[in-house]
């Protein structure tokens, strides 16, 4: 936070109240004596989804640098100017890029730099690595390093289908009919 110019105030407010919490433990129906809470922020915990999003920007400007100076290689779109290397969303991220040892060494790199920045942990254990028409075995030997699953398409992020065959309209017909349900209400 202090990288992204908040305030001394106000980084002191927040530290204070990750600081403050207590708890205690109930056993045979008696609560044990209280004690601090000293890792991270607790479940529930109002602060929660915000200081994530903060923690996320960090994420999106180390990629958006990377992109910028030629370390990672997103996609392009087709007849545009448009670049895709990541996508973020609520606690998912996506990283998108040409099919490399390079990017995949490149995406572990940036990866283990977010994580000594903000001290949050991307779960690889959940993460999975496709390779777009790449073979199944360089698929398995290049998650391996990572520590991830080695996955194919298609997948679903974030609900919506994903693949080499996927039938767009099917995919995006619930998010449309929900959008216009709320135009005409």
């Amino acid at each position: 936070m202090e990288q992204m110019k908040f305030g001394t105030k106000w980084r002191l407010w927040i530290r204070g109240c990750l600081e403050s919490g207590k708890a205690s433990i109930i056993i045979n129906r008696s609560p044990t004596t209280e004690f601090s809470m000293t890792k991270g922020v607790r479940q529930r915990n109002a602060l929660s989804p915000f200081l994530f999003i903060i923690a996320m920007k960090g994420l999106y400007m180390a990629m958006k640098m990377t992109v910028e100076k030629g370390v990672f290689d997103g996609i392009k779109f087709p007849n545009s100017n448009i670049f895709l290397s990541h996508l973020f969303y609520a606690d998912y991220a996506l990283f998108i890029g040409e099919w490399s040892m390079c990017h995949i060494a490149n995406t572990a790199r940036i990866l283990r730099c977010f994580h000594i920045a903000s001290i949050s942990k991307v779960n690889f254990m959940k993460s999975k690595v496709f390779g777009v028409e790449a073979p199944s075995l360089e698929v398995l030997n290049w998650s391996s390093p990572l520590g991830c699953e080695p996955s194919s398409f298609p997948f679903t992020y974030i609900g919506i289908p994903v693949g080499n065959n996927m039938n767009l309209k099917k995919a995006w017909r619930p998010i449309i009919e929900k959008f216009h349900s709320k135009l005409s209400s």
